[in-house]
């Protein structure tokens, strides 16, 4: 991608098939565990990488995504689900009306390319600030040098082992409500 390995190079691990390596079902919860190996040089990576991704279904609607990797040699690594969601299901074909709160009073600048520079701006009162909830479409005019919002925020009170909300997403008209929690 312009040079760059963004999204893990031309063949991502979403375009991989995965195995499934069990399915899982505990008291209120269910769910499966999927697995793949990367081999050593896989899209230029070294190492061979051994992936585990669990999915996991509770009674009260909530989705857990939890990754595990091991490698045999130093390599780059950063897993994150991409998913995106329309709170409104087909009623609209944007999200721009949905409302965005996330506990982040920073963000980490991108380059031309959408790739993070390392350095760290404070949200302010740029278009980046979503401390207090607002529509997406509300500010997105004024993201001059970007297509919209793809960039890295950096959560507050970010504590290791701590499961914390890391942003709510609403929609006034559906009255559908998704809270992203993180943990480390």
């Amino acid at each position: 991608d312009r040079g760059n390995h963004l999204h893990g190079g031309t063949s991502g691990f979403n375009k991989k098939v995965w195995k499934v390596k069990s399915l899982t079902r505990e008291n209120n919860e269910a769910g499966v565990i999927m697995e793949y190996l990367s081999a050593d040089g896989e899209e230029g990576y070294p190492g061979n990488l051994w992936i585990t991704v669990k999915y996991i279904l509770n009674a009260d609607n909530q989705l857990k995504i939890i990754y595990d990797a091991v490698t045999d040699k130093s390599t780059p690594i950063n897993l994150s689900n991409h998913s995106y969601f329309n709170l409104s299901g087909f009623k609209s074909p944007n999200i721009l009306n949905h409302t965005l709160q996330i506990n982040a009073q920073a963000y980490t600048e991108n380059n031309q390319y959408d790739i993070p520079t390392g350095n760290i701006l404070l949200v302010g009162s740029s278009p980046m600030n979503f401390l207090k909830a607002k529509a997406i479409g509300a500010d997105i005019s004024d993201l001059k040098d970007s297509d919209g919002y793809n960039h890295n925020f950096i959560l507050d009170d970010y504590f290791p082992g701590k499961v914390r909300l890391a942003a709510t997403l609403s929609d006034p008209v559906s009255g559908r409500v998704l809270n992203v929690y993180t943990y480390r």
